[in-house]
């Protein structure tokens, strides 16, 4: 029992005073400003309204790219917070998808800059199946949808 004591005593001993707190309270609060949101989007080649809103920004349309090459594109506003908006392709079974360089286009928005339109080449992978796209917020603050799609 003295060797379990002297163990904690001496792991605790190393960290700094209140870092275990510290840390602990850091991730909760990292989590709490995490918001995803989960929606089915279909017949999006064609340009579909989108009524998610959130907080930090809202997405209202999703259509095919321009150009000949399969692609997705969405629009949207945000709400004055510096951040970039990006996009981010998964399979069903949440498999992260390989997105070449150069194959899509994040926004920048701002208190002025509040509109945004992103747009990527949809992978090989996904194209004629079912995935998902994140499309997320990230600046001080972080949210994201997560839609699944029929590619």
């Amino acid at each position: 029992m003295f060797a379990f004591w002297l163990s904690t005593f001496l792991t605790l001993s190393v960290l700094q005073p209140g870092a275990f707190f510290y840390q602990q309270g850091k991730a909760t609060t990292q989590l709490l400003t995490v918001q995803e949101f989960d929606a089915f989007v279909q017949d999006w080649k064609q340009g579909q309204e989108l009524a998610l809103r959130h907080p930090l920004f809202d997405l209202t349309r999703v259509s095919a790219g321009s150009g000949g090459v399969e692609a997705i594109s969405f629009a949207g506003v945000a709400h004055g917070q510096r951040g970039d908006i990006s996009l981010v392709f998964y399979t069903m079974d949440g498999d992260q998808v390989y997105t070449p360089p150069g194959t899509v286009a994040n926004a920048h928005v701002d208190e002025r800059q509040k509109e945004f339109h992103i747009a990527a080449v949809i992978p090989r992978l996904l194209q004629g199946r079912t995935g998902v796209v994140q499309v997320t917020f990230q600046g001080e603050k972080r949210a994201a949808y997560l839609l699944k799609v029929q590619f």
